[in-house]
């Protein structure tokens, strides 16, 4: 690749990158699942960015953003790792062991850029006190761009510079058993990310699950769709009777409030805005420019006809905000609710909005983080990688479409009832237990479809094997090999026991996840050099 095309497919990657942040609303279409192949169709190799996005999505399927933590960045670390395996000529297993290295540095710049946009943030604020909304508006954008170009631009570009004229060198030198050893490490990488998934779904509770989708997989040969379809029935089967028994305490219902003064135009321009809710992210008020951005066409027309209500509620609206994004949306339309209720009752308590608002953050972001991306996003990611690595252009259809379904329609259907219903959604949510028996559900899937994925993607195999014929000018040598030997007892038992492990050292051990990668390359490495593997 030239210096022109390597600039502009740095800056695709970074859009990619950004859309959490700005314009896609939360879909993850940057997940390597998703994004691996298509950095493999603009650089003419599908098949090497389905297989290497696939592998890469197992590695890093079990980081979770929460509150101001983040991971390890899956989206640069993807995209640049599946660009660097096409460069070097469709080394894969250079790809997916550059990737997470890669994406803990672009991480390391997230806390950079979080503290440079203090700087915009207090524009932004100094803005809004002046009712200068277009120039509050313009400071938030500048926080989205200043993320665009230092955490997501700049890291790629410099990597994909040299990478494409040293990485292949670099490659081509390296001793033989080193050239081994990443091939090994690449078959043991994916378990880090099944067994950071074991903790997040409860393998303790659940391990029947996962036992039942292992067996299937090992020594009935099921696929991993057949194996998530039957964990699907069995999930249905215990939601229906959780429902039943829960029918009879069934909260009673409260009437929605009357229609308002916004219609469905003016949600829509919310929702919308509402994408960029976290671009403006920063250590004082986390997502609070943000979310005033996206609300403001409400206050505008709430408080159409008073100027000072108006000034208020945009500086009511800076304070302090952090929750899941979906839920996010929900917040708003409750808040925009009360700000209506403020604008038309005189005797109304103002203080109501921001305690209402401060008393959902918490709840809905454990919920949000547990059941959206804990749970769904977690199972379709690795469904996807499943296909993906199969080198099957289906794999990133099964992973985005349901992303998309779930982003946008909680959105946009989170704002309209909430504005619509107030704070009776929040109740009804409550009462009607469907976030619990969602989670149950997708635990037995996600515990079956990990094990099955387990059987299929971890891959460890050991090298001995002992001559018990010799070989004569009359019969052929006869041997026997230790891997067959396990296989014909216990099939796949090392990769299961390989996750099982380091689901015991991040359980166990404070960054664990690090411990557990370092461990790979030298098991490999070491393996490969004595002969075992």
């Amino acid at each position: 690749m030239n210096t022109v095309e390597i600039i502009l497919l740095s800056l695709f990657i970074a859009f990619m990158a950004m859309e959490t942040y700005w314009w896609g609303g939360t879909i993850y279409i940057a997940r390597p699942v998703c994004a691996g192949p298509i950095i493999g169709l603009i650089m003419g190799d599908l098949q090497t960015g389905l297989i290497c996005g696939g592998m890469i999505e197992m590695v890093f399927l079990g980081g979770l953003a929460m509150g101001a933590y983040s991971p390890p960045n899956s989206f640069i670390g993807g995209m640049v790792g599946t660009a660097l395996a096409i460069i070097s000529g469709g080394n894969i297993e250079l790809g997916v062991a550059l990737a997470y290295p890669i994406g803990l540095l672009v991480q390391w710049l997230n806390y950079l850029v979080s503290n440079l946009n203090l700087i915009w943030v207090e524009k932004a604020e100094s803005a809004i006190k002046k009712s200068k909304v277009k120039q509050f508006e313009f400071w938030h954008y500048m926080s989205i761009f200043s993320r665009l170009i230092i955490q997501f631009f700049l890291p790629t570009v410099i990597a994909l510079l040299v990478g494409s004229t040293v990485i292949q060198n670099f490659y081509d030198s390296l001793p033989v058993f080193i050239i081994n050893g990443l091939k090994v490490a690449t078959g043991i990488l994916p378990a880090i990310g099944m067994a950071s998934i074991l903790a997040v779904l409860g393998v303790k509770k659940g391990w029947p699950y996962f036992l039942v989708g292992f067996l299937l997989a090992s020594y009935m040969k099921l696929d991993i769709m057949a194996i998530a379809l039957l964990g699907l029935a069995i999930a249905a089967i215990q939601y229906r009777a959780n429902t039943e028994q829960a029918d009879a305490q069934e909260a009673p219902q409260q009437d929605e409030k009357p229609a308002g003064v916004l219609n469905n135009k003016d949600l829509r321009r919310i929702f919308f805005r509402s994408f960029t809710s976290s671009g403006s992210f920063n250590f004082k008020n986390y997502n609070s420019i943000g979310y005033l951005y996206s609300i403001i066409p409400g206050l505008q027309k709430i408080y159409k006809d008073n100027p000072e209500g108006y000034q208020e509620a945009l500086t009511r609206n800076t304070e302090f905000f952090n929750t899941h994004p979906y839920f996010a949306n929900l917040i708003m339309g409750v808040s925009l609710a009360l700000e209506e209720e403020n604008s038309k009752n005189p005797e109304f308590d103002v203080t109501a909005i921001s305690s209402t608002k401060a008393a959902l953050m918490g709840p809905l972001a454990g919920i949000g983080d547990s059941v959206f991306q804990g749970t769904y996003r977690v199972l379709f990611s690795a469904i996807g990688a499943g296909f993906a690595m199969d080198g099957n252009p289906i794999g990133p259809i099964i992973y985005i479409i349901p992303q998309m379904a779930l982003a946008w329609g909680s959105r946009w259907g989170f704002l309209k009832a909430a504005y619509r219903s107030g704070i009776n959604l929040v109740v009804k949510l409550r009462s009607s237990n469907l976030f619990q028996s969602f989670i149950e559900g997708a635990t037995v899937v996600g515990l079956m479809v990990i094990a099955a994925m387990t059987a299929s993607f971890v891959s460890l195999k050991l090298k001995p094997e002992w001559v018990y014929v010799a070989e004569t000018a009359n019969t052929a040598a006869k041997s026997v090999s230790l891997q067959g030997v396990l296989d014909a007892i216990f099939p796949n038992l090392l990769p299961v026991l390989i996750v099982i492990a380091m689901y015991k050292i991040m359980e166990k051990v404070k960054g664990g996840v690090y411990w557990c990668l370092g461990g790979t390359f030298v098991i490999a490495f070491v393996g490969v050099l004595i002969g075992l593997f």
